[in-house]
């Protein structure tokens, strides 16, 4: 693997290359500079993975980041309890940008309740 491919899996940034067994949940919009995917890769109930791609400002990019790292290895019954706030605080994320802290809740627990993808959805 390159030493690009290697940055991507340690910043926890774009879609994942083969999507077979990944859970994608998605919140905001593109059209309102607000859109975050996320992709969790979960086994027995733990996430083994994470990752983000952000359509957002470089709070949500880094936060996204910081939240890819925080996730991993752990329960998703741990996780849903997460909220925006909590994001925002772990993050460090200035007040104005704090709906795009709600929209990474959005898109984990969107993720969190999505069914893993099948080969025939790859």
């Amino acid at each position: 693997m390159d030493s690009e491919a290697d940055d991507d899996e340690v910043s926890g940034l774009g879609a994942p290359m083969h999507l077979e067994r990944w859970q994608h949940g998605q919140a905001g919009s593109v059209g309102a500079n607000q859109r975050i995917d996320c992709w969790l890769k979960v086994n027995n109930e733990r996430i083994e993975q994470a990752r983000f791609e952000v359509f957002a400002s470089a709070h949500a990019l880094s936060a996204a980041r910081l939240l890819a790292r925080w996730l991993t290895g752990r329960r998703c019954d741990e996780v849903v309890a997460l909220d925006g706030l909590a994001i925002a605080q772990m993050a460090s994320m200035a007040d104005e940008a704090r709906s795009e802290a709600l929209c990474l809740e959005d898109a984990v627990r969107a993720a969190i309740n999505a069914k893993p993808m099948d080969k025939r959805q790859v």
